[in-house]
């Protein structure tokens, strides 16, 4: 079985230092930034960790990157945008849905809403189901 994974995902998946069953599966190239986001908002905004902490959870990021086959959404804005519509997601979610159907993967989230929308046309579950 393949995965598509989404940033919370990712995210979930090096918080429980479990990032070997990562390797070999899928991500959109948009979980890159949406990382990045959700490790500054812990810094900068939330004082949650320190500049030490998010230097090395940056550097745990790219090589979880690294080990992920990185999809793009060009040249599939039409059928995200539409999908987006269908499910009222965000283009950002519908993307994530969008490669697991073209990939024949299983979801991989965090978000309730995601996975609720998302299990009309998926398999979707959160990262602790596939551990």
């Amino acid at each position: 079985m393949s995965y598509v994974f989404d940033s919370s995902s990712l995210l979930e998946a090096m918080k429980r230092n479990a990032t070997a069953v990562l390797a070999g599966n899928f991500t959109l190239d948009l979980a890159r930034y949406e990382l990045m986001n959700a490790l500054w908002k812990q810094h900068a905004l939330l004082h949650r960790i320190g500049a030490d902490e998010l230097n090395s959870l940056v550097r745990v990021s790219k090589e979880v990157m690294n080990v992920l086959e990185i999809l793009g959404t060009g040249c599939h804005e039409e059928e995200i945008i539409k999908l987006s519509s269908q499910l009222k997601l965000t283009f950002y979610d519908a993307s994530y849905v969008f490669h697991a159907v073209n990939t024949r993967a299983s979801l991989v989230t965090e978000d309730e809403r995601l996975i609720d929308s998302a299990r009309s046309l998926v398999r979707a579950v959160r990262f602790r189901e596939i551990l």
